[in-house]
């Protein structure tokens, strides 16, 4: 008698409704198993809505596993697709199936049958032909995806907070305001969990911190989406957006017992890593608490960096609060020697995405061609492409913050400061401390 196992997979609602359905997969099977007083059922596998396509099958793993354990010598499906549809998998489940002595049969396609050399070579053929189907397939998806992600339609994905779909694009709703306040307030804070928290009553966003960065991180906030950078209309100043992701790159980590000023913001000159933070050392083999940061390439069980200097907090907001004017004065006077006069092309900028807007609008409406719009849009994202680049740059010599804090007593404010606001303090005007292996300080202000 041969122990036979039934697999059975649906990927789509449509596949049911064409006969595919479990139930009727379920029922051909046990019928053909009954028809022949040479087999036995055992057991069956069933991988519901997912893509033939895949391998990473829990249900079709599991049976793999139970033919290499000698538990089935037959595997019985309705069609050669409910197993693969690409020829690399199914090459390496044959592989897998010959070595333990285990066939399998397509009831509904009785020539898929590997029991005998011209079954073996009918499957083999007729998988490159799946395959390909597939393929095309996606290809065709991929390119209807495409098109419509060019021209503003949403076409998968979730709807993120403050923005609603209408008519197939999306567009700002009533917890826009919302979601602003929510940028201002990390952009000011840098604290991630801080923030999750103050918001978490409003109920639309996420209460998981990964999810809720990556919120933070939605680029269609700011109307981008993939290479579509007016895909729809901004809720998010693209200034304040940027802000929130340099500071999320920062990777800052609030330790729940104690609050380290400085983390992300160290990095190592030797290897360009960050610098972790950790509250014990040892001197002259005696141990004392303090924080203090250090580089981890360097402190890894395998060390690929010779930078063993490890950096006090302590000693380094001393050295920042005593030099930063005369650090942030050489800073301001080389940045205004090397800006030449820019011109503010905002208008310009505001007027090409009207046209951009306008473009579309016309293309939808079936009065401009698709070469036509695609010369068009193509021309004038050419031109947002260098006026943003410029636009960028004129922003980054921006000098009116540094020139703010050259003008305030730092020793009398920095001594009122919480340990939060003096993170929040550096982090408005410093982007990056850098240490080599000397213990030289070198500071990049934004």
């Amino acid at each position: 008698m041969k122990r036979t196992a039934i697999y059975l997979r649906v990927s789509t609602d449509k596949q049911a409704q064409e006969g595919d359905s479990i139930p009727a997969q379920r029922d051909a099977l046990h019928k053909f198993i009954d028809s022949h007083d040479d087999m036995i059922f055992v057991e069956e596998y069933m991988d519901d809505g997912v893509s033939g396509t895949k391998s990473d099958r829990d249900e079709l793993q599991r049976m793999l596993q139970d033919a290499k354990d000698g538990k089935i010598d037959q595997i019985l499906v309705t069609k050669l697709d409910r197993l693969y549809r690409n020829i690399r998998h199914y090459l390496n489940m044959q592989e897998l199936l010959d070595k333990y002595r285990v066939n399998w049969m397509a009831i509904w396609e009785p020539i898929y049958d590997t029991s005998t050399p011209q079954g073996r070579l009918i499957i083999n053929q007729m998988m490159s032909i799946a395959q390909f189907e597939a393929e095309n397939t996606g290809q065709r998806i991929r390119q209807v995806n495409a098109y419509k992600i060019a021209n503003g339609e949403v076409v998968f994905g979730n709807t993120p907070p403050g923005l609603s779909i209408q008519d197939k694009h999306l567009v700002p709703n009533k917890d826009a305001e919302i979601v602003r306040q929510m940028f201002e307030h990390y952009a000011f804070g840098g604290n991630l969990w801080q923030t999750m928290t103050a918001f978490s009553h409003y109920g639309i966003f996420p209460n998981d911190k990964a999810a809720f960065k990556r919120v933070l991180k939605n680029e269609k906030y700011i109307g981008k989406y993939r290479d579509n950078p007016t895909f729809c209309t901004p809720i998010i100043d693209k200034d304040l957006f940027d802000d929130v992701q340099r500071k999320l790159d920062m990777n800052v980590k609030v330790s729940q017992k104690r609050v380290y000023i400085f983390s992300g913001m160290i990095h190592c000159a030797e290897c360009g890593t960050r610098y972790s933070g950790l509250f014990q050392g040892k001197k002259n083999g005696i141990i004392y608490s303090a924080k203090l940061y250090r580089c981890c390439r360097h402190y890894r069980a395998i060390q690929t960096c010779g930078n063993t200097k490890i950096l006090n907090e302590k000693r380094l907001e001393e050295y920042l609060v005593s030099n930063i004017k005369p650090l942030l004065s050489e800073y301001v006077i080389s940045a205004e020697k090397s800006d030449a006069p820019q011109k503010d092309n905002s208008d310009r900028i505001a007027y090409l995405n009207k046209k951009l807007s306008k473009l579309k609008e016309l293309f939808v409406n079936d009065l401009l061609t698709l070469d036509e719009y695609k010369r068009d849009k193509e021309e004038i994202e050419t031109e947002l492409t260098a006026l943003e680049e410029d636009k960028k740059k004129a922003d980054e010599h921006d000098l009116s913050v540094c020139k703010k804090f050259l003008d305030m007593d730092i020793d009398a404010i920095y001594a009122e400061l919480s340990l939060e606001e003096k993170r929040v303090f550096w982090r408005s005007i410093i982007k990056e401390i850098w240490v080599d292996a000397q213990k030289n300080i070198r500071v990049v202000f934004l």
